[in-house]
């Protein structure tokens, strides 16, 4: 696991609000993607979206609940092309079951959807953190060449 930031955060800097975000890293068309176990995998450029979201995911559960939120960018298991992230809670266990399913309308949402399907997770507004916590989202990546630029899209999405 590498510790240092990848160049690749500044690409995502100068994006201010979950639109102009969403227009910057598009859902795949004709892509659904589930939460099960092991996270989301998938092909590592179909995850660029995914991962700008489960950030915004991430940011939200840790103003809800008060705690910092873990992010891993891993398919450790998988092929080199793959990618995967996984969202881990305070105590290093797995994302709550309750929010499997509010990663995957958030992951599956339309581009032009995609403020009101975050007003709709637990926290309410449009904004990423949304609650009156500030929120903590602390992440880590694999050493696979797709997990150099990743971790980008998370940050952008966790302000």
């Amino acid at each position: 696991m590498k510790l240092a930031r990848p160049p690749e955060f500044q690409d995502v800097a100068g994006l201010v609000d979950v639109a102009s975000a969403g227009r910057a890293f598009p859902r795949p068309p004709g892509v659904a993607l589930s939460y099960g176990v092991a996270g989301f995998r998938a092909r590592a450029p179909l995850l660029e979206s995914t991962l700008l979201r489960m950030g915004m995911l991430a940011a939200r559960r840790s103003a809800v609940m008060g705690y910092a939120v873990g992010l891993m960018v891993t398919a450790s298991h998988n092929a080199e092309p793959d990618n995967g992230v996984k969202l881990v809670d305070v105590d290093g266990g797995m994302l709550h079951q309750s929010w499997e399913a509010y990663a995957a309308a958030l992951a599956n949402a339309d581009d032009g959807d995609l403020t009101s399907a975050l007003a709709k997770l637990p926290g309410g507004s449009g904004a990423p953190g949304g609650a009156a916590e500030r929120p903590s989202v602390l992440i880590a990546w694999d050493t696979r060449p797709s997990s150099e630029r990743l971790p980008a899209r998370v940050q952008r999405g966790a302000p």
